[in-house]
C-alpha cells in the first residue's frame, strides 16, 4: 500500500507513512466489501455472512470471492431498509470491520474514530454507487446507510446533505480525516473535514 501511494502520487515511499498506509488500506477494503453486501441486500434481500467471504491475493491485489453457504435473508417482518440495514450492520461492521479495526489498530495505534470514519466514508460510498447504478433502489440504498450510520461504532462519523436545495444526490460529510493529505502532497477527499473546514472559513 505504501509504495502504491508513494507511486501514484509521485512521492518516494519514505514520505508515506505507514499510518496513513493503513488508514487508507482499511478504507479500500471496507469499500471493497460494503459496495457488493449494500447491492445484494437491495436488490436481493440477502447478504453474505462473514464465514462465507474469501480473500486472496492476485497480481498483487488484495480479491473478495463468496465461498459456498447460503446467504442470509432479511427479515420479513421488519421495514425493508430497516431489515438491511440490520444485515450490514451484524454481518459487516460487526462481524467483519470492527475485527479489522481491531487488528489494524493493535499495528498501528490508530484511533478507532478515524478506522470507523473510514468505514463511514465507504458506506456512504457504496449507496452513492448503488443509487447511480440503479436509480430505483437510490432511496433504499440512502435510507440503509444513514441507519447504518445511527449506529455505533459509526454514529456522528459523518452525515449526508442534499448536494443543493430540492431533489439531487446526496452528499457525505466525514467528521473524522482519513489521513490522505499526508499521502497525496495536501490534496483532500471529497468528503474530508478538512476542506469542509475551510469553506466554511
Amino acid at each position: 500500500m505504501r509504495a502504491g501511494l508513494a507511486a501514484a502520487n509521485g512521492r518516494p515511499i519514505a514520505a508515506v507513512e505507514q499510518r496513513t498506509a493503513a488508514s487508507l488500506a482499511y478504507q479500500g477494503l471496507a469499500s471493497r466489501l460494503l459496495s457488493p453486501q449494500v447491492a445484494a441486500v437491495l436488490c436481493h434481500g440477502v447478504i453474505a455472512p462473514a464465514a462465507a467471504l474469501r480473500w486472496y491475493v492476485a497480481e498483487g491485489r488484495l480479491r473478495l470471492a463468496l465461498g459456498e453457504g447460503a446467504g442470509a435473508a432479511a427479515a420479513e417482518d421488519r421495514p425493508p431498509a430497516e431489515a438491511a440495514a440490520d444485515l450490514v450492520a451484524e454481518h459487516v461492521v460487526g462481524a467483519v470491520l470492527t475485527p479489522l479495526a481491531c487488528a489494524v489498530r493493535a499495528h498501528t495505534g490508530l484511533a478507532p474514530r478515524l478506522l470507523y470514519g473510514n468505514a463511514a466514508s465507504a458506506l456512504a460510498g457504496a449507496a452513492a454507487t448503488l443509487a447511480a447504478a440503479r436509480p430505483e433502489h437510490a432511496a433504499g440504498a440512502y435510507a440503509l446507510a444513514r441507519r447504518v450510520l445511527e449506529r455505533p461504532p459509526l454514529r456522528g462519523l459523518g452525515g449526508f446533505a442534499p448536494a443543493a436545495p430540492g431533489p439531487g444526490p446526496a452528499v457525505f460529510a466525514r467528521t473524522t480525516c482519513c489521513l490522505y493529505y499526508r499521502a497525496a502532497g495536501g490534496a483532500v477527499c471529497g468528503d474530508c473535514p478538512i476542506a469542509a473546514r475551510a469553506r466554511r472559513s
